[in-house]
């Protein structure tokens, strides 16, 4: 019953089973705890209930009982407590997998006697203590993941015994001291991952001296010495060395240049020397990602670089690297993020860059000269420019203007002379722009003098520039968009002091009149508030289609094919929350929503509102919430092109929301609830506006509008910007690609150093990722995918700053670029995903 989408406790009645042999609960969402009846089984050989949402603690009695147990697999639920020492009965046992759990306290040494053990997975919990030296008697174990815990002290020299061990996974720990050379010389450990702890000491010389290393990842420690040279002994195998932020030094050795298969290399952050055109050979056809930065190589850039046709990450920032830029680095068509920041580069910008579809380019703090090429405005892609602190002359390209997707552009720091082309200032995706630094240049941009004015009158322009770039900015944070906050206010002031619109009191159920006191209506809606009342029988429940926390929604069939969603509020709930706010300001503010338009957003037809409730009509969106699809609709309908679609539609809603209304909307709660599709998986976006004045203690909510898991780290100190909605798209789209909330992957990938953005998780194979219960993508449709991850990636991290605004999102998505894989999908990690989106 493994990925049946169960949603129960698991039942009882399984004990009465007494032959059974194999349980299969995976991927369900059971709950409960695990029943202490299952101990009668015993025959049991596989338990399996990994993935699911079990509480309580691992029982003891299973494996006292079951005592021909082989596999059991407990891992991504939230089990608590201690790792059982019965544990020791199950000798048996093969597969022991308790990962992405609550576990603590330490790991039980009588965990040493499960000698035909072949893998080991705790990872993900909050074990403690030491490790056991008694583990050094698994001689029999291939793969140990002890990563992401609280284990601290040394690693145990008696590793060196486990002699089949092939994979051991134990970074982000706390584990320190030296490094066991015993491990180093296992004659089969292929990988070894070991980054975010506390090691220090010499990395073992011999290490990789078995020639079987695929992946050494030991970044973030206490290194110190030089490189290991037992790794040349792996080079014909060797795909991944992450040796970064240490404390390495001395050269690379000269057998490094034979690593055939490199894909990534990573070294920065140490105090490396030695000559760059001596580190890596020149035949590395699957090389993507390069960063040598913040180390003491010297001599020029190599020339011979540019034949690593799938590069995608280079970066040399600060380093002492001298010399040009060879014009053949513009014919590396896979580079997409080049820094070459602080280092003693001289001569001109090659205008062949132009070629390439870089996300980001990064020359700054160098002594480049010559103009700024006008080929760099061919770049769509450009997200980030920076050319500061050069010796660059002449003046700012128009061809510039040209970059629809920048949002960080610096050219401070030169000798740039001449008029800035007025659009430089005005281009919608630009966040960040210094031109500091060039005394010569002007213009009407901001901070610049006027061309036509002297330096006196250039100051009061600046003045004044700055306060045009205020204002907007403060309006737009005040004007925010509320329908709920309109309908409380007009409430609570007409029933404050009596006045009433001019309505056409309405009669309900009771015989009573409903007086309306407020209505307000599109123009191109001809509703009246009469025909609502009749299509629902006075809000009979047999016409509610959903509950939350305010109210209830209601579905109104209206004659003439008018099909409505009436959301019913009690006013009086949020009464009180908006005492002092112009009335008049948001009765125009909701009458400027209803006529907002746009095919992702639900339509607003209008509101009204009596003394006791009030209305919100909508437009009825036939298939209902992303939720309801998602979770309890048809899969094989909801298939990957739908999803790509529902996606895009979601950053087109939130780009116009963002960009094109004025004043600028914040919607503040995107989550599955409030994306709606209708009946061609085309997207609507509801509740734009409202969810600021939800009123904390729901428990939908928090004490600040949001939807927990979608809502932005920054609103923990309330800092609210447009930025909050695009983490929250991030989050929801990763939610429709993988099919399930992806908390705990965003978490991982971005608890540790977001810049690296190489946790765990980051290993993961994407084809694990994505929704289980769709067969995996092909040909462009599996292009598309991966872009989709990359960007939604790059929209959940944890600096807003950092993340890409809406409109950039939008039109990256409505281009459909990077739809070609330069490998095979199920061969692409998270981690491989990284480099687009850094």
């Amino acid at each position: 019953m493994s990925a049946s989408l169960c949603c129960s406790t698991i039942p009882t009645e399984l004990s009465g089973c007494a032959n059974l042999t194999v349980v299969g609960l995976a991927g369900n969402k059971l709950s409960g705890k695990l029943p202490v009846s299952l101990a009668k089984l015993t025959k049991i050989r596989e338990f399996n209930v990994s993935k699911n949402m079990l509480t309580g603690t691992i029982l003891p009695d299973y494996f006292t009982a079951w005592a021909q147990l082989t596999v059991f697999q407990a891992d991504r639920n939230r089990f608590n407590g201690e790792i059982p020492t019965e544990i020791r009965m199950a000798l048996r046992l093969e597969f022991l997998s308790l990962a992405t759990n609550n576990l603590s306290g330490p790991i039980p040494s009588v965990i040493g006697r499960l000698t035909d053990l072949k893998l080991l997975d705790l990872s993900e919990n909050k074990l403690s203590g030491t490790i056991p030296r008694t583990m050094g008697e698994l001689t029999s174990l291939e793969v140990l993941r002890l990563y992401d815990n609280k284990l601290t002290g040394r690693l145990p020299a008696e590793f060196g015994d486990m002699t089949a061990l092939q994979r051991l996974s134990i970074s982000t720990n706390m584990l320190e001291g030296e490094f066991p050379a015993e491990l180093a010389r296992l004659p089969n450990l292929r990988g070894l991952i070991a980054f975010e702890n506390l090691f220090s000491g010499a990395i073992p010389p011999g290490l990789g001296g078995n020639g079987l290393f695929s992946m050494v990842s030991m970044s973030d420690n206490r290194f110190s010495g030089g490189l290991p040279p037992g790794l040349c002994k792996s080079a014909p195998r060797l795909r991944f060395l992450a040796l970064d932020n240490n404390h390495l030094t001395g050269d690379v050795p000269a057998c490094y240049s034979n690593f055939k298969k490199l894909e990534r290399f990573r070294v920065a952050g140490n105090r490396l020397a030695g000559n760059l055109s001596e580190i890596l050979g020149s035949q590395l056809p699957d090389l993507y990602y390069i960063d040598l930065s913040r180390n003491l190589f010297e001599g020029e850039l190599p020339e011979r670089w540019a034949q690593f046709r799938s590069l995608s990450y280079l970066h040399l920032d600060a380093g002492q690297i001298s010399g040009t830029i060879a014009p053949g680095y513009g014919a590396m068509a896979a580079l997409r993020d080049l820094s070459l920041a602080s280092n003693r580069l001289t001569g001109t910008i090659p205008p062949e860059l132009g070629k390439l579809a870089l996300l980001k380019l990064n020359l700054g703090h160098n002594m480049l000269s010559g103009r700024i090429p006008v080929t760099l405005g061919n770049i769509a892609t450009m997200l980030l420019l920076d050319l500061s602190e050069n010796d660059l002359h002449g003046g700012v390209p128009a061809e510039l203007t040209m970059l629809s997707s920048i949002w960080y552009l610096n050219l401070s720091g030169n000798s740039l002379t001449g008029e800035v082309p007025a659009l430089v200032g005005k281009m919608s995706s630009l966040e960040k722009l210094d031109l500091s630094g060039n005394p010569g240049l002007c213009g009407d941009v901001a901070g610049l003098n006027s061309c036509n004015l002297n330096s006196d009158s250039g100051g009061s322009r600046r003045h004044k520039a700055r306060l045009n770039l205020v204002i907007p900015l403060a309006v737009a944070a005040a004007l925010l968009a509320s329908v709920a906050a309109v309908a409380c206010v007009v409430v609570h002031r007409k029933r404050r002091t009596g006045e009433d619109t001019p309505e056409t009191n309405t009669t309900v159920r009771d015989g009573s009149v409903m007086a309306l006191q407020a209505s307000i209506w599109g123009k191109d809606v001809e509703i009246s508030f009469g025909d609502i009342l009749a299509a629902t029988e006075q809000f009979d429940e047999a016409y509610c289609i959903g509950k939350g926390s305010f109210g209830s929604v209601y579905q109104a069939d209206l004659p003439g094919g008018h099909c409505l969603a009436v959301k019913k509020l009690d006013a009086s709930e949020t009464d009180d929350a908006f005492r002092g706010i112009s009335e008049k300001s948001f009765e125009n503010e909701v009458r400027a929503l209803t006529h907002v338009r746009h095919r992702n957003i639900v339509k607003l037809h209008g509101f009204c509102a009596s003394s006791r409730c009030m209305y919100l009509v909508y437009e009825r969106v036939e298939r209902g919430s992303l939720t309801k699809v998602l979770y309890r609709g048809s899969c094989e309908r909801f298939d990957w092109p739908a999803r790509v679609r529902a996606i895009r539609g979601l950053a087109h809603a939130l780009a116009y929301l963002h960009h094109d209304c004025s004043p600028p909307m914040i919607h503040r709660d995107v989550s599955i609830n409030n994306v709606l599709l209708d009946a061609e998986y085309e997207t609507r976006l509801s509740d734009f506006g409202t969810a600021r004045f939800l009123a904390p203690g729901r428990s939908n909510c928090t004490s600040m509008a949001g939807s927990y898991g979608y809502m932005a780290p920054e609103l923990a100190y309330l800092r609210v910007t447009t930025k909050c909605d695009v983490y929250s798209f991030g989050v929801v789209a990763m939610e429709i690609l993988t099919g399930k909330f992806p908390g705990e992957l965003i978490s991982s990938l971005y608890s540790l150093d977001e810049a690296r953005g190489m946790g765990e998780s980051a290993l993961l194979l994407l084809k694990d990722v994505v929704d289980q219960r769709l067969d995996l993508p092909a040909g462009k449709l599996a292009g598309q995918l991966v872009f989709l991850f990359v960007v939604a990636l790059s929209c959940v991290r944890t600096n807003p700053d950092a993340r890409p605004t809406m409109r950039t999102v939008a039109q990256e998505l409505s281009a459909q670029r990077r739809s070609t894989l330069d490998r095979p999908f199920a061969a692409i990690s998270i981690g491989d995903l990284t480099i687009l989106q850094k």
